[in-house]
């Protein structure tokens, strides 16, 4: 079968390959990858030389974003038979650890994710475990349920907030993970969500999925503040970045009512280094926390995308084959209009 395998961080020792034929053990799927939806920040450290992701093994075929149909089950496998269209929690746990007992997965020192130390999505096939494979209706396209890896951790992310009913809500950037979080706040207890982004074709789709939005002037933060604080003169009780920008966090401090909560959603880069003022924080008993990934929250995200409360097809704007990949890469990183670029390894 074809796959793309990157033998260690960068596109000169990556290529689209023969590899064998995932071995289906006894507890596990295999899947007919339909689409695989490319991650704007792995796929572009896998493509850098020397960077890599955080949790990569090499060799390994990246992809944790991926949906299908069921080619073969395990004996020990009953949920599923081929031919079931399905997608894939790419997590994997150890379930004996600290934490893992604890039911913190997320913490467990051996976290295993398919796409980073596992092989994963960009491939004709992929194993996964039974346990981690979720069955999709039929009224949800593959490119949607490839989505359900980002909406799971949206979710976590959401969770982490822990709005209050008539909350306000600010979400600063409007990527795919922006627009994700901005559809699930606008189903929780928050009375208003604002979506804060430089883009304005981004901010129309948001319009179309009801969220409301504020054009963000990256060089004069003051004009979008105005605009915000004209309606809000308190500020927001939360505030949710998904731009990884340390200026851009540190800014959304500024934003927050007495008692209110900051939520970083996007990794930041690692030689940047983020100074909060202490006397603020401890003056407005802020509240400043992280969100990492997600653990469990595959049937909410499956669910989320199938009742339309997040619109998965609306978040893609490009489409290739597998042998494209690169292509598809250049458009996800270059294009600032791009949001999900979906890679399809098996045409229908």
């Amino acid at each position: 079968m074809k796959a793309l395998v990157y033998d260690k961080p960068g596109r000169q020792y990556s290529g689209i390959r023969e590899v064998p034929y995932p071995v289906c053990g006894s507890d596990d799927v295999i899947i007919k990858v339909m689409s695989a939806s490319i991650c704007k920040g792995v796929e572009r450290d896998h493509d850098q030389e020397g960077v890599g992701t955080d949790l990569a093994v090499y060799p390994v075929t990246p992809g944790h974003e991926f949906s299908g149909y069921v080619e073969e089950v395990g004996s020990n496998v009953t949920r599923f038979k081929k031919g079931d269209r399905v997608c894939a929690d790419n997590t994997e746990y150890c379930g004996d650890c600290y934490y893992c007992r604890k039911e913190e997965s997320n913490y467990c020192p051996t976290f295993g994710s398919l796409g980073h130390n596992i092989n994963g999505g960009f491939a004709e096939y992929v194993r996964v475990k039974k346990e981690k494979v979720f069955p999709i209706p039929d009224s949800l396209s593959f490119n949607s349920a490839a989505l359900g890896e980002p909406v799971a951790c949206c979710l976590h992310a959401v969770d982490r907030c822990e709005i209050k009913y008539g909350d306000t809500v600010v979400v600063f950037g409007a990527g795919p993970m922006g627009l994700i979080l901005a559809q699930l706040l606008n189903h929780s207890n928050a009375s208003e969500v604002i979506l804060i982004a430089s883009t304005q074709s981004k901010l129309d789709l948001a319009e179309k999925m009801g969220v409301k939005t504020i054009l963000m002037d990256r060089n004069d933060y003051s004009v979008h503040t105005e605009k915000f604080r004209a309606e809000h003169p308190y500020g927001a009780d939360v505030v949710v970045d998904a731009t990884g920008s340390v200026r851009v966090i540190q800014h959304g401090m500024t934003l927050l009512k007495k008692g209110g909560r900051l939520v970083q959603y996007a990794l930041v880069h690692s030689d940047e280094q983020l100074t909060l003022d202490p006397r603020l924080m401890f003056n407005n008993e802020l509240t400043y926390t992280c969100s990492f990934c997600q653990s469990h929250n595959f049937g909410r995200a499956v669910e989320a995308l199938s009742d339309g409360r997040v619109d998965g097809d609306l978040l893609v704007t490009h489409e290739y084959t597998l042998d494209q990949f690169y292509e598809a890469l250049d458009e996800n990183v270059n294009n600032h209009d791009s949001i999900k670029v979906v890679i399809h390894p098996n045409q229908e």
